[in-house]
């Protein structure tokens, strides 16, 4: 297994992340650091990127000083004269920046419709983009006609991480803030990437309307919809010489469950439309690979690093080295501390 790499040390720059077209940051639940990571994006990118040029949205409502609902305070979002922003009419007035409106789009959030606009001058911004997967994906075409090689960077709202297969990279955030449990931000941290992670299928697969289609030799479509009754379906299909089971929609563990209750349904591919789809949990996880399942999607995610937020809501900072020692040896990827971009940024600026 390829050893974790901890960035704030000997790897502290982003520049390779600056070299994706898109890049997403995903958080596993509230005060994981994301809008934080963001801004430090923005940072790094005026000091050692200055040839590109950035692109930003969020897929809920970011950059407010107060969190809407517990009241908490916010990182606000501050960015730099020549970046894009996307953000809803009416957020305007929210923009501390002299601007241009480059573009009124055919597409909305909850806060009005969406305007496309370049900063003129630097200064805190208030973002809300499009909250569905399509309009994301017109959005950044949007963003191409009048900067093609912009990095497009989507920050993304809790619990709603499927855009993620619409950007080239992502980058997932978590934290202290998960589990007052050590062992709980492990696991949940692990599952997430294991989920996000999950290898692309090599099955050509169906393209007609259906929620579940299983192969036995053939694909053919599978009737029913709800959890029991669709698991039923598949399972009275379900031989000894099936191959696969293709399952659109979310895949949740009462669904599983129903599937796992004949001992038949073992050591087969079991296909989703894309990893963010996968809603189960740890313990179901393990059942999946004691039967020898393989979990595979249609669409896959990139995750580059992770990035951990060792600050309680309080400021407070938890020791977490251990914790990040594990995660990085359990995911092999890269993990990076808040806590040491955020003192790598206050070095170079002194």
């Amino acid at each position: 297994m390829e050893m974790p790499r901890f960035l704030g040390r000997l790897e502290a720059d982003m520049k390779d992340l600056f070299e994706k077209s898109s890049l997403s940051i995903i958080g596993l639940g509230k005060n994981t650091g994301k809008t934080s990571f963001l801004n430090e994006l923005l940072e790094e990118a005026r000091i050692h990127a200055k040839d590109k040029v950035l692109a930003i949205t969020s897929i809920g409502r970011d950059g407010e000083e107060k969190d809407l609902v517990t009241s908490s305070k916010k990182p606000r979002i501050y960015v730099y004269e020549g970046t894009l922003i996307a953000t809803s009419t009416e957020l305007l007035g929210r923009c501390d920046i002299t601007m241009e409106i480059l573009e009124v789009l055919p597409l909305y959030s909850a806060l009005g419709r969406i305007i496309l606009l370049r900063a003129l001058s630097d200064g805190f911004v208030e973002i809300a983009g499009p909250s569905r997967k399509k309009d994301l994906s017109l959005l950044e075409c949007a963003v191409r006609r009048i900067e093609p090689q912009a990095v497009f960077l989507v920050d993304g709202a809790l619990s709603r991480m499927s855009f993620a297969t619409s950007t080239e990279g992502t980058v997932l955030c978590t934290g202290v803030n998960i589990s007052r449990d050590p062992q709980k931000v492990l696991e949940k941290t692990v599952d997430a990437v294991y989920g996000l992670t999950m290898k692309k299928t090599e099955r050509c697969l169906p393209m007609e309307k259906c929620r579940a289609f299983i192969c036995n030799g053939e694909w053919e479509k599978v009737d029913g919809y709800l959890a029991m009754e669709l698991g039923q379906e598949i399972l009275e299909k379900f031989t000894e010489k099936t191959e696969a089971v293709f399952l659109k929609g979310a895949v949740t563990d009462s669904l599983l469950a129903k599937l796992l209750s004949e001992a038949l349904f073992s050591s087969v591919e079991l296909i989703l439309e894309d990893p963010t789809k996968l809603l189960v949990s740890h313990e179901m996880l393990e059942k999946l690979n004691l039967r020898k399942i393989t979990v595979t999607a249609e669409q896959t995610v990139s995750v580059e690093r992770i990035l951990f937020n060792p600050y309680e809501t309080s400021g407070l900072e938890i020791p977490s080295e251990e914790l990040m020692q594990l995660i990085g040896k359990e995911t092999a990827l890269p993990v990076v501390s808040l806590k040491d971009l955020q003192r790598r940024r206050r070095n170079e600026e002194a």
